[in-house]
Order: structure tokens, then sequence, then C-alpha cells
């Protein structure tokens, strides 16, 4: 393996939980890369004032920064499996946790540390790749929304004829899940999800998955 590939695999396997030094230059690096990818996915959904919202792979921490300024008498929760991801998030939303209206937690999507029915909105942005069992989390994040809920998925590493060859490169370093938007549809309805809605911005490669936790039968 050259210089090159070698660097371009620790990069990819940090993404998967950042940790020490590189961990800390991979949390910015996120920030800033995501920033526009995020913004796009937000538009497809409404968030209203008052809601609470749990960002699942938190990272650096803008994201989480993005929905308290979306939701400012919500109550915002981060959860990420990195400890250092944890700490950046939590430093970079300083402000919002000390006054009582953010948590950052490490956690995994397995078993999220919430009881059922707290969140109005589930965002995760390219984190979904490296989630233990695909499936079986989609079935806990819809645990944890509340009824008439949305979860929002974002990627930018899909099974898309346009960016295949891009996308090979780093599937070719790191296992991650790379599914089409057929896949994404089925993945969010066998989860028990509906609404379910696919968006694509195909001069970027971004996808945008929605779907909707059914509301309760009156």
């Amino acid at each position: 393996m050259n210089v090159k590939r070698a660097w371009k695999k620790l990069l990819m396997e940090q993404c998967r939980r950042p940790g020490g030094i590189l961990g800390e230059y991979i949390g910015r690096r996120m920030n800033r890369s995501h920033f526009e990818l995020t913004g796009w996915g937000l538009s497809h959904v409404p968030i209203a004032p008052d809601n609470d919202v749990l960002d699942i792979g938190c990272g650096g921490g803008r994201t989480l920064a993005r929905l308290a300024t979306l939701a400012p008498k919500g109550r915002i929760c981060g959860i990420d499996a990195s400890e250092k991801s944890v700490a950046l998030s939590r430093r970079y939303n300083a402000q919002t946790i000390a006054q009582g209206r953010m948590d950052v937690r490490r956690a995994s999507v397995s078993a999220l540390p919430y009881p059922d029915a707290t969140f109005h909105l589930a965002t995760a942005v390219e984190t979904h790749y490296f989630w233990p069992n695909l499936a079986a989390d989609l079935h806990e994040v819809r645990r944890v929304l509340r009824p008439g809920g949305r979860f929002l998925l974002l990627a930018e590493v899909y099974d898309t004829p346009k960016f295949d060859a891009r996308n090979q490169k780093w599937l070719a370093l790191v296992p991650m899940a790379y599914l089409s938007p057929i896949q994404f549809r089925d993945l969010f309805t066998t989860a028990g999800f509906e609404d379910v809605a696919v968006h694509e911005e195909t001069d970027q490669g971004w996808l945008c998955c929605l779907g909707q936790k059914p509301s309760l039968i009156a």
C-alpha cells in the first residue's frame, strides 16, 4: 500500500470512530465538510421552535449548534460512539450546554440512552455507514421518536451510477454500508416508518432519506 492510500485509509478509519490528535482534526474537518450537506438536508423537514431533537453521530458538534438555532425552545441532544467526538461537541456547544438546553453523551445508536417517544426529530449526518446493525438500529431510532416524529438521514456515499467510481475508492479502504435510493426507502419502510421520501442532489451526489413514525390512532 502506497503512502497516499495508507493516509486515506487512516482517515476513513478515523471517520468511523475519531480518536487522539487525528480525531481532533477529523472532527473539525467534518464540521466544515458537512455544513452544506446538512443545510440542504434540513431544508426537507419542518422544525418547530420547541422541538426536541436528537443528532446521532454528532461528530464535531456543528450540526447540534445549527439544530439549537432552529429549535431555540427545544432540547437538543447528541450521541456519539467516540469519546473524542463527544468532547469536541461539548466544547463547540459549551454555552448552550451551560444554559441547560443541550446534552451530549457517549452512546451507541444500538442502545440509545433515552426513553420511548422522547424526540420530535432525529438526524444522522454521514454516520449510518458504520452502524453495528443498520436494520435493527433504525428500529431503535424509531423507538425514541414521538408519534409523528421524523428521522432524517443524510449521505454523500451511496449507490448511484454517477458517483460510483468515486465512492468505490472509499469502499475499498474501509467497509461501509453502501445502499441505493431504493434500498434506503425499503430499509425505512421495513423499520416501520411511513411517508418515506428519498431526495437526491444529483450535482453533489447527496442523498436525504426522511421517514415519519406513525401517529397514535385516536
